[in-house]
């Protein structure tokens, strides 16, 4: 089956099923059992080099559509394991057809406190199935392997003494030399069936944020995920931005029109991540990199000489771009009049690498010569918004 094709299909099956779940909903024949449901807002599809996955993301209130964000990836093993697409020595081996799990934690053999300091969510799966002695992905496939679904669970992936996890509401995959019919006739089935499929069904506020949390770090520690992706997730839950940075209101990627430079601007216009309002109505400036996975480390040098690598470079002088930007009166005017946003002595933030990657003694010894740029990391990021860090 074509890629292409694949798309819409899936699709346009979970925009009439999670149509009618809404419909369901709202005539009060939806049984939560005193639960709150969110439902996903994102269908992430991607091409894993002979399998196809769709998964949906997300974790929203109201059902208001599915924004559809395409994702390559040259093998399903690294898709699934966050580390690389080495043959696994799996957990749990998949040579058939219609396959799956639910409400289960997969891991190769992990130290779970450990884990949980990282990856709060974790503590939402009571059954966990681990795996000793294994490696790479937790589930591996056959020859004959055809679909599976899994719901609900965690993957626990392991490289030496890291751990990632992927939170996963619902991903199904499949070969992808599937034929239409065969895929339309396991949707059928599996979306036929009284359980609803795909969203998500939390108690109490605490819960929700520890859902929310493990959907932003399965997209930030998902290989070769463009910022773009991320900035979308972020834009869709917006309470994570303002919970994490403390703010009653932000722009998400105002156009803002050069009107004004010295000369020497090509550009027609700034693009800025995030503009985040301060308590004293004036807006900070925050641009968003990735987590920087295939890299060790986001600095370089020794101690003396400790500077970013030039991918955190990047981000540093976009931002100091931006702040350039609303040094020129008619540009700050353009702003106000367009978006109300007014900034003064704005704080620089760059959102990049995660714990892997990112050591606090060594970001501060690279910072020496940009006082003004702070740098935090996607799990900061996300232990602010849960309330942790």
């Amino acid at each position: 089956m074509l890629f292409d094709k694949y798309i819409l299909e899936v699709k346009n099956i979970f925009e009439s099923y999670f149509e009618y779940v809404l419909e369901m909903q709202e005539n009060g024949h939806l049984e939560s059992n005193d639960g709150s449901v969110l439902y996903p807002n994102i269908l992430l599809v991607t091409n894993c080099s002979g399998f196809y996955v769709a998964e949906l993301v997300g974790a929203v209130k109201k059902y208001s559509g599915l924004i559809v964000k395409i994702h390559k990836e040259k093998s399903i093993y690294r898709y699934l394991s966050q580390f690389d697409d080495s043959e696994p020595d799996s957990c749990v081996h998949l040579d058939g057809k219609e396959n799956g799990f639910k409400f289960l934690c997969l891991a190769q053999e992990a130290d779970f406190k450990a884990v949980e300091e990282r990856f709060p969510s974790i503590e939402l799966y009571g059954s966990k199935l681990s795996r000793t002695g294994g490696k790479g992905s937790v589930i591996s496939f056959g020859s004959n392997f055809e679909s599976c679904l899994i719901e609900n669970c965690i993957l626990v992936n392991r490289s030496d003494n890291l751990y990632r996890c992927k939170n996963i509401l619902a991903a199904y995959i499949f070969k992808s030399s599937i034929m239409k019919s065969k895929l339309i006739d396991f949707f059928d089935k599996n979306l036929s069936e009284k359980e609803v499929k795909g969203i998500h069904t939390v108690k109490g506020k605490s819960e929700e944020q520890l859902i929310v949390a493990g959907q932003l770090q399965s997209m930030y520690l998902l290989p070769g995920i463009h910022e773009t992706t991320i900035g979308e997730f972020l834009k869709l839950h917006p309470e994570i931005i303002k919970k994490a940075f403390k703010t009653e209101h932000f722009e998400y990627e105002p156009y803002l029109k050069w009107l004004e430079h010295d000369g020497t601007c090509d550009d027609t216009a700034i693009n800025p991540d995030l503009l985040i309002k301060r308590s004293d109505g004036y807006y900070d400036i925050y641009d968003l990199k990735t987590a920087a996975l295939a890299k060790k480390n986001i600095t370089k040098g020794g101690r003396k000489r400790r500077r970013f690598i030039d991918y955190v470079e990047e981000g540093v002088a976009q931002l100091a771009n931006y702040e350039e930007y609303f040094t020129y009166q008619k540009n700050s005017d353009f702003a106000k009049k367009k978006y109300g946003i007014e900034v003064k002595n704005p704080k620089l933030v760059l959102v990049v690498g995660s714990w892997e990657n990112s050591s606090p003694e060594e970001v501060v010894q690279a910072r020496r010569r940009y006082a003004g740029i702070e740098i935090i990391d996607y799990d900061t990021f996300c232990q602010l918004f849960i309330g942790t860090e």
